[in-house]
């Protein structure tokens, strides 16, 4: 019986494969909008971060704050925003209004 030798990069390469590894790069704080609610309806980020509102409803949302307005977002749309200075952030969404949040920076 013939032996067939695999080469060490491709072992090493289905090894790694598909194990949750995390990327260098840091996942922003999310959002998300489904059932008429922002989920989490309170996030608390640091200084000079960007929050990602996701669309995962199955209608046209908003995230309508005092200094930010994602203007409308489609379903499956998404919305990015930077808070540079600590402070608290209440947002609504216009076509919902009781659809409400709040970005904690500190």
């Amino acid at each position: 019986m013939k032996r067939r030798m695999v080469p060490l990069f491709v072992l090493l390469a289905l090894l790694g494969a598909d194990k949750g590894e995390k990327s260098d790069k840091p996942e922003k704080p999310a959002v998300s909008i489904k059932n008429l609610e922002y989920s989490p309806n309170s996030i608390t980020i640091k200084p000079g971060e960007t929050v990602v509102w996701t669309n995962n409803d199955d209608r046209d949302h908003t995230v309508t704050g005092k200094d930010f307005n994602s203007g409308t977002i489609s379903v499956g749309g998404t919305f990015q925003h930077a808070f540079p200075k600590a402070g608290t952030y209440p947002y609504s969404c216009k076509y919902h209004p009781r659809m409400k949040g709040t970005v904690v920076v500190k």
